[in-house]
């Protein structure tokens, strides 16, 4: 299952959270991930792994059975489903076992705090920690295989997909209503549960290519700050074919770097939607294409040569982040450079005469340099 782990074992806390980060989004026994944790060199000097399983941790009077076979559930027969769950982060994981107590001594496993975890057990019969990943494999580091659990049991008319959307809906009520989940993790457990919002979003980072989380497969490049991008779907302020197009021409002007900043493409997205609805006094033929039918993507690409994205995104005036972006792209790239230009597009863009005057004279200064 983990085969690329098998060819070179890995050791290192680098290369092992690098591998872990970067699994495919699909099913994994939790055992064999936490046997990958107990390679870490480092983390077993520190003594942080307990090497006998102590399986009369709890009694068996406070152990829910399995529903079907009645003997008790064991981690060693849980599963985890990545299509719906957070990124690992095994820095997180490691400071969980070097917790310590009010008197400072080295935590074992506590019942209070640990709680439940929570499986789903499919038609199929296999067993599916859809709540308590992390505490599944702090768990077993720490010698638990019989854990506490709360067992919900799937329809057996259920498909594998309808088990997913079911446990990816209550993963994200359990997790994300509080406000506990990244908007990334958010969308990437809403599109398993086929939300509509989220779907949205993924059909847009599909056609620009860019990937979030491993949800859009054979992508080169992926998107940094995504909620910018979330918050441009939801709100309207850019069409999706706007923004796609302004994806692909930032993607391929900095082509050769692994991520694309959301601030830029919805800078310029920004930028595209006033030209589009003719609210400024020129025009430009944008069609993102690679030939001559685009007049910014060689602008870009001659900018990418010498510049970063950061260049661009970097201090951002408050509470109009994506509109100072907008004005940089067209003044450092496209070649907005007459003054009245620049203030008729600051105006456009919603900036106050404060505003205005501190991006305006930036820009002077810029040139003048």
């Amino acid at each position: 299952m983990l085969d690329k782990y098998k060819e070179k074992v890995l050791k290192t806390f680098t290369e092992v959270d690098s591998y872990l980060k970067k699994l495919e989004l699909k099913t994994y026994s939790i055992r064999e991930i936490s046997e990958i944790i107990r390679n870490i060199t480092t983390l077993a000097k520190e003594g942080l792994f307990v090497d006998d399983f102590i399986d009369d941790f709890y009694k068996d009077i406070e152990l829910l059975k399995h529903p079907t076979t009645g003997e008790k559930i064991s981690l060693d027969d849980c599963y985890v489903d990545l299509t719906y769950q957070r990124v690992l982060k095994l820095k997180n994981i490691a400071e969980h076992l070097r917790a310590v107590d009010k008197d400072k001594n080295p935590m074992k496993y506590d019942k209070m705090c640990a709680g439940s975890i929570d499986i789903a057990i499919r038609p199929d019969g296999k067993i599916m920690v859809w709540d308590g990943f992390r505490r599944s494999l702090i768990a077993l580091l720490k010698g638990i295989r019989f854990p506490l659990f709360s067992i919900y049991l799937h329809p057996k008319s259920f498909s594998i997909q309808n088990c997913r959307a079911k446990e990816a809906f209550a993963f994200k009520k359990r997790n994300g209503d509080n406000e506990a989940m990244a908007r990334d993790e958010l969308y990437k457990s809403g599109i398993v549960f086929l939300n509509e919002k989220d779907l949205e979003t993924k059909s847009v980072l599909e056609e620009s290519q860019l990937d979030v989380l491993g949800t859009i497969k054979n992508a080169s490049q992926s998107l940094s700050g995504f909620a910018q991008l979330e918050d441009s779907i939801k709100n309207q302020t850019i069409s999706k074919p706007n923004l796609i197009m302004s994806n692909r021409i930032v993607s391929q002007a900095w082509k050769d770097d692994s991520t694309v900043s959301s601030y830029v493409s919805c800078g310029l997205g920004l930028y595209v939607e006033l030209i589009e609805m003719g609210a400024l006094s020129w025009s430009n033929n944008i069609t993102g294409r690679d030939d001559e039918t685009c007049d910014f993507l060689p602008k870009f690409k001659q900018f990418a040569k010498n510049n970063s994205m950061t260049s661009l995104i970097k201090n951002r005036l408050s509470n109009k982040g994506v509109a100072t972006v907008a004005f940089r792209i067209a003044t450092s790239v496209l070649g907005i450079t007459e003054y009245k230009e620049q203030v008729e597009l600051c105006e456009k863009l919603g900036f106050d005469d404060e505003g205005i005057g501190i991006l305006v004279t930036t820009e002077k200064l810029k040139k003048a340099a």
